[in-house]
């Protein structure tokens, strides 16, 4: 879910990084690989592979999600879900 959202934006800026990326325009995939090297904090292997999604314990799910929104939210852009939960409060 938080990965359609940031698939559907045309340019990214991750400020701490210098970098800029055009989600819009890459693959699902090349979008994962590349917001998980972003994310320093992000798990990896002995060689410095990112780990799978689904080798990730709760935590650093969580942690990685909490990226990705802060990223977003540095870029002027509130996820869909997170004003449905709102409204809902």
């Amino acid at each position: 879910m938080v990965l359609a959202e940031i698939h559907k934006l045309r340019y990214l800026a991750i400020r701490e990084r210098n970098v800029v990326i055009k989600p819009f325009y890459l693959s699902d995939e090349m979008l994962k690989l590349i917001l998980k090297h972003l994310d320093f904090d992000y798990p990896r292997q002995k060689d410095g592979t990112p780990l799978s999604y689904t080798k990730l314990r709760e935590v650093d799910f969580l942690s990685h999600i909490a990226f990705l929104e802060t990223i977003m939210a540095e870029n002027g852009y509130e996820p869909k879900y997170l004003q449905e939960l709102q409204k809902g409060y």
